[in-house]
């Protein structure tokens, strides 16, 4: 018997759901793959859709994790945020299914589930822009422009990673870095 089964039922639809289409996967199929029986999977998830709920809460707790693990070593704001840039790709990276399936299906959820998972990824958004905010005032970061606008700008410039990034030439950790650079030259107030 799977040892997690709850985490394998996860990690399964993920890997269904990102490349077969969330409508496209039976419940059959995450069962016939995950090796279990639809009892087993109704234990743990009432419907598809708590899976796909699942599977987002999945990467942002872990993503949350990573970024209190730097908040509580006290970085002043360049180098959190370079930090935090840094942790976003190599979570994408490390979770590219569950994100793959939460930009393409999160039309899927229910409002209910889909106000929490906005909660959550609000809560992530607001350290990068706490960070911003408060290099703005300690004069590191430009005060001219719109802190919520660079934050937008930089998860639209992280975000979208999940579509390109494959093992290659540069690791996860190497593309963060260099996204890292060229958002925090496009926002110090001198970049050196």
């Amino acid at each position: 018997m799977i040892a997690d089964v709850p985490e394998t039922l996860i990690q399964i639809a993920a890997e269904l759901f990102a490349s077969q289409g969330y409508d496209a996967t039976s419940v059959n199929d995450i069962v016939e793959a995950a090796s279990v029986t639809k009892g087993a999977l109704y234990y743990y998830f009432n419907t598809k859709e708590e899976l796909l709920f699942a599977i987002h809460q999945r990467f942002i707790g872990a993503e949350m994790a990573q970024a209190q693990k730097i908040l509580a070593r006290h970085f002043k704001p360049a180098e959190r945020i370079r930090r935090l840039i840094i942790s976003l790709i190599e979570s994408i990276a490390e979770f590219r299914n569950e994100v793959t399936v939460f930009f393409r299906e999160r039309h899927r959820l229910s409002p209910e589930l889909f106000a929490q998972v906005q909660a959550a990824r609000d809560q992530y958004e607001a350290i990068f822009e706490d960070t911003i905010r408060e290099g703005q005032q300690q004069g590191t970061f430009r005060a001219d422009l719109d802190a919520r606008l660079i934050t937008l700008a930089l998860f639209g410039q992280c975000n979208w990673t999940y579509t390109w990034m494959k093992p290659g030439p540069l690791t996860p950790r190497e593309i963060g870095e260099q996204l890292a650079e060229l958002f925090l030259r496009g926002v110090l107030n001198h970049p050196s």
